[in-house]
């Protein structure tokens, strides 16, 4: 876990390294090729077939290349294709990073260590997914991790029944591969032709709540209630602006969690906006800002990425009234969208408006070494722990408990100083 030597970068860096490949046993050597590129130049010549595959905006080239400059913890692309008969099949997008690497129980850093690892991306495993290219992908970064290129890799989001999951668990042994890792509910939901046929989607419940906090909303407020949306490049330093106001009066702030406006967010938000993708939406109440929603659109998914209300506001349910304002967007024929991506988590209003979901989870894999044991050994057993943990909380209603308490005190902090 120490820092990377000045001769280990320079390892790197030789010609040799730039493109390594290796030719599949199971076809003739020219027929299929496995290749890593580790350099930008490399990546831009692929540009084109890369562009026409993703369907991420966290796996797309432009932001990539936006965020790996931006980071100091970026060391060099590490993206692994499969190339049949000379042209690309698929790719693995990733990069070699150097970072503090935190041991989480709860929201709460028991250690961290520097370390180097493979990160790949989420929605970063395009073109054609097909069983045997999954194997030749796996096989490929167990040789790179037995290389010592890095000490682990990470899969921030992976399916757990995909074919890429499988061909990893059947590659990597009992020691290589990270346990006890959580599985999260993904939830999004596939649109209809019509706003009206969304809504009538909703559970009965669910369309009275709304239109019960909808009424209140416009009976206090009236005219002085109005949704304002950011969609372009100039437009960001206000919108990451605004939404702070109510970011950091949330509960998720409160745990170090949610929308932070850092280098790396508004960047993401930049490039969103540069391809025409941004929808950033935020509720003024008295002009004041109370509750947000952030997402990119990206080819006919919307992703939504940050949400958030003032606790102030919290009767009117303005996250709601923002997020349906959001979805409804959606149906403009200069915007449409098929499907509304709510991404991780089992919340409450995520399960009002989704309609179908699956289970994802982070994947590690470690390096063969000494290294690669012992952060196997202490991730798991954090994850172990955190598990145990969460289960207990979640039954006891804890979280749910301290939640509303500190929704309360900040009221009460609101109104002390309204009086």
């Amino acid at each position: 876990m120490t820092p990377l030597k000045t001769e280990e970068l320079e390892i790197l860096s030789r010609p040799e390294w730039k493109s390594l490949s290796y030719a599949s046993t199971s076809r003739p050597a020219d027929e299929v090729e496995v290749r890593v590129l580790r350099t930008i130049e490399e990546l831009n010549e692929l540009r084109e077939v890369w562009n026409s595959w993703c369907d991420d905006p966290n796996a797309d080239l432009a932001y990539y290349l936006a965020t790996a400059s931006c980071r100091t913890d970026f060391v060099r692309p590490h993206v692994i294709v499969v190339f049949r008969d000379g042209q690309p099949d698929c790719m693995l997008v990733g990069k070699l990073e150097f970072r503090r690497l935190p041991f989480k129980i709860g929201y709460a850093t028991v250690f961290a260590s520097k370390v180097k690892r493979f990160f790949f991306l989420q929605g970063g495993f395009l073109g054609k997914l097909s069983r045997e290219n999954c194997r030749l992908v796996a096989r490929e970064l167990k040789q790179c991790l037995e290389r010592r290129e890095a000490e682990m890799a990470e899969f921030i989001r992976l399916n757990k029944d995909s074919e890429l999951s499988e061909a990893l668990e059947s590659e990597f042994g009992s020691l290589q591969r990270g346990h006890f890792t959580p599985i999260h509910e993904h939830r999004w939901v596939e649109l209809p032709e019509t706003f009206e046929g969304f809504l009538h989607g909703l559970s009965r419940k669910s369309r009275h709540e709304l239109r019960r906090h909808e009424k209140k909303l416009s009976k206090e407020f009236g005219d002085r209630a109005h949704i304002h949306c950011y969609r372009h490049a100039d437009e960001v330093e206000e919108l990451a602006e605004v939404v702070e106001k109510v970011s950091a009066k949330t509960y998720q702030r409160a745990l170090n969690v949610g929308f932070k406006p850092d280098v790396e967010v508004l960047e993401s938000l930049r490039v969103a906006a540069c391809t025409g993708g941004l929808r950033g939406c935020v509720l003024y109440l008295d002009e004041k800002p109370s509750a947000f929603f952030i997402g990119k659109q990206y080819k006919e998914t919307f992703h939504g990425t940050y949400m958030g209300y003032d606790p102030e506001f919290s009767k009117y349910s303005p996250g709601m009234i923002v997020l349906m304002h959001s979805i409804e967007e959606c149906f403009d024929p200069k915007m449409k969208a098929t499907q509304f991506d709510l991404g991780w988590g089992d919340r409450q209003y995520k399960r009002a408006v989704c309609n179908q979901t699956r289970q994802d989870g982070p994947k590690y894999l470690y390096a063969p070494s000494l290294t690669g044991l012992k952060l196997n050994l202490f991730r798991s057993l954090t994850h172990a722990i955190d598990g145990g943990v969460r289960t207990l909380v979640e039954k006891s209603g804890f979280l749910q408990q301290m939640k509303k308490s500190w929704q309360r005190t900040r009221r009460k902090k609101s109104e002390f100083r309204v009086g």
